[in-house]
């Protein structure tokens, strides 16, 4: 029997609940009003998701604020990569968690587009800091998008943005803008192109 349906009628946590009790494998397709995602299950257990350009846990703290759009669960299909590896109970406490810390987090980043540089004279000393701390710092450039970095050290951006957001209220780093997302600026490219020929006849 095919699960497919409109996120209007149900909630995405009941879907979830719903293939991971039935142990099955599978797609789950979402196509939503902030674009498509997918999550890929194997006997029930979440191995990957997919959503506006994140995977991960990152992926599905988006899909699970989706409130609008439909679904449809693929049985059978499969997904070649791994990036969840949980019981999907865990899964979506793990993400309602992150959901509320973002919240938090959002009034100092607003999302994962801002651009971070540091201090000029920081008022700080005897700063311990972690491992993950440390290397998120050494891409630090005054360029680069918490998505960016994100991306380049291969750690979930909700990681990224928590460490980011500490030293920020410690003092050492600050927000100094935010990023267009890519397909804006390729949508202002190509606006600025069809300009440029028309001018030129």
């Amino acid at each position: 029997m095919p699960l497919s349906g409109n996120l209007e009628d149900f909630e995405i946590t009941d879907v979830l609940q719903v293939i991971h009790l039935s142990n099955k494998d599978g797609v789950l397709h979402i196509k939503g009003e902030k674009g498509d995602a997918l999550m890929y299950f194997k006997g029930g257990l979440l191995l990957h998701a997919e959503a506006q350009g994140s995977e991960g846990m990152s992926a599905v703290r988006k899909i699970l604020v989706y409130r609008n759009g439909t679904f449809e669960f693929r049985p059978g299909e499969v997904v070649n990569k791994t990036s969840i590896q949980m019981p999907i109970q865990n899964v979506i406490l793990e993400a309602a968690r992150q959901i509320d810390e973002w919240k938090q987090m959002k009034r100092v980043i607003p999302s994962v587009n801002v651009i971070v540089n540091f201090v000029e004279e920081p008022e700080m000393s005897n700063i311990e800091l972690s491992a993950d701390e440390w290397k998120i710092l050494t891409t630090v450039d005054g360029k680069k998008s918490l998505k960016e970095i994100a991306k380049e050290l291969g750690l979930e951006e909700f990681l990224v943005a928590k460490t980011l957001y500490g030293l920020i209220s410690s003092g050492l780093l600050k927000v100094i803008g935010e990023k267009e997302e890519e397909h804006k600026e390729e949508e202002k490219e190509k606006n600025r192109r069809r300009g440029g020929f028309f001018r030129r006849r």
